[in-house]
């Protein structure tokens, strides 16, 4: 910007103790998203509060109010950090060249189910955070559509790949990405009953279960007509 012929630069921000500020407000914020878990854990999404969370923190409210509007996007930006986990963990398990579907499809959502179970505390708060309204349910889709993505890459055979090393013709991208949305709630409905423990399973047995859901949906939607085809 120019002020009176001059050349303006923003205020000098100076680094506290070597820290740059914006490294500071960045260490705040994921302190105060561990403490927003750690209350969820003890108290359930009932005891969040700005309050609450900065006791746990060991910060005052004005820092809260640095990174976050309110206790709904503190919450929201849980869930984000939570699924981005879930979903970083899926893309390195698909990543593993040369397996077939199957074999792929179960890693990737083994690898996901283990972010969930490291720290219980983030498998409940996903379970528990499924009927909220608000930011949380905007990100929330969010988090699905994402998801959904990354399955219809994994899991829809548009043209013969060797991992795949099955007969499932390719898929329309219409019906790929039906199917990757139909899979993605499908997996979190049986996730979801299993972490609020309203489906008793071992976690093997619930990776079976999802995987070789999440697959049947691809294949089933293989075998559905193309009404386009010819249009």
């Amino acid at each position: 910007m120019c002020q009176d012929g001059f050349m303006t630069t923003p205020p000098l921000v100076r680094p506290y103790r070597g820290t740059p500020a914006q490294d500071r407000v960045a260490q705040r914020r994921s302190a105060l998203l561990d403490a927003a878990l750690t209350v969820f854990e003890a108290e359930g999404l009932g005891g969040l509060s700005a309050r609450r969370v900065c006791d746990e923190a060991g910060l005052t409210r004005r820092y809260f109010y640095e990174s976050f509007e309110d206790i709904d996007t503190l919450t929201a930006a849980l869930l984000e950090r939570t699924t981005d986990e879930v979903r970083a963990a899926v893309q390195r398990a698909s990543a593993t060249p040369d397996l077939p579907r199957p074999e792929a499809t179960r890693l990737a959502v083994s690898h996901g189910l283990d972010v969930l179970l490291a720290t219980p505390a983030k498998g409940r708060f996903l379970a528990a955070v499924h009927a909220a309204g608000g930011p949380v349910a905007q990100r929330r889709t969010k988090a699905v559509e994402e998801l959904a993505t990354l399955v219809e890459e994994l899991l829809a055979p548009r043209t013969p790949a060797p991992r795949q090393h099955d007969d499932t013709p390719p898929l329309p991208a219409r019906h790929a990405r039906a199917a990757a949305v139909a899979a993605v709630g499908a997996v979190l409905g049986l996730v979801d009953s299993w972490l609020s423990e309203e489906l008793e399973a071992t976690r093997d047995e619930l990776v079976t279960w999802t995987s070789t859901t999440a697959l049947a949906i691809f294949t089933g939607m293989a075998a559905a007509p193309d009404h386009t085809a010819g249009a």
